[in-house]
């Protein structure tokens, strides 16, 4: 695969990956961020935490300008609606009045993963293996016949297989824009055949996937986003 260099084209999704190791350190990276984004990552108990939230989004703003020929700390965003209750406050994020590609972040541990196309997309990355109690505490958000297909599996492939369908269900529900908190209705891309699940290709230690509307995309282009470039700003 190689490295996304224009804007996605109807088809293509574009993945970036961002690692944050621990002790990375945020650099000029708060220089881009917006007001709110910056007491976010104050709020956040630990300095580790904090440094990987700003490095997170701060890299969502190099890429976004990127794609806008723009500076990271011009770049806009807003909330579409929700296609559940149609409030604007929660729905699906997007760079404001439809200035460039859908896009989606999802981080985990030591890494942040973006997913850009066309068309809306939702990714999600979980470090593996689970936490313990992790399937215990989200399991109940699974469909009854995800969770039955779970327990056809041998007890030693559960972990793993509940890992993949869990990024899978919340990949698909960022994409849609709802979230867990609206609730499930059926097992991943069910209710909606225009979504696309694909289990994506992730350094090791992780899992991942992404759901993409319109059909599978025909070309897969990725790249690292280094955490060096990050903590200077640069424009990429």
């Amino acid at each position: 695969m190689t490295p996304p260099r224009a804007r996605p084209r109807p088809g293509e999704l574009h993945l970036w990956w961002l690692p944050v190791p621990p002790g990375a350190s945020p650099g000029r990276a708060r220089s881009v961020l917006n007001p709110a984004e910056t007491a976010r990552a104050r709020r956040l108990r630990g300095p580790e935490r904090g440094h990987r939230f700003v490095l997170a989004h701060a890299g969502l703003r190099l890429l976004c300008a990127r794609y806008l020929g723009t500076g990271p700390g011009e770049v806009a965003f807003e909330r579409a609606p929700c296609p559940r209750c149609g409030a604007t406050g929660h729905g699906r994020p997007r760079l404001r009045g439809g200035a460039g590609p859908e896009f989606s972040m999802t981080h985990s541990g030591t890494a942040v993963l973006y997913a850009f196309a066309a068309a809306p997309v939702g990714v999600d990355v979980e470090a593996a293996p689970a936490r313990p109690g992790v399937e215990r505490t989200v399991g109940g958000w699974l469909h009854p016949g995800e969770r039955r297909a779970l327990d056809a599996l041998p007890e030693a492939e559960r972990p793993g297989a509940f890992l993949r369908t869990w990024v899978r269900k919340e990949a698909y529900l960022k994409g849609v824009g709802t979230g867990i908190a609206h609730g499930v209705n059926g097992p991943p891309g069910s209710a909606d055949a225009a979504w696309t699940l694909l289990d994506l290709d992730v350094p090791g230690g992780f899992v991942a996937a992404a759901a993409v509307s319109g059909g599978a995309p025909g070309t897969l282009r990725s790249g690292t986003l280094p955490a060096s470039a990050v903590a200077t700003a640069a424009r990429l």
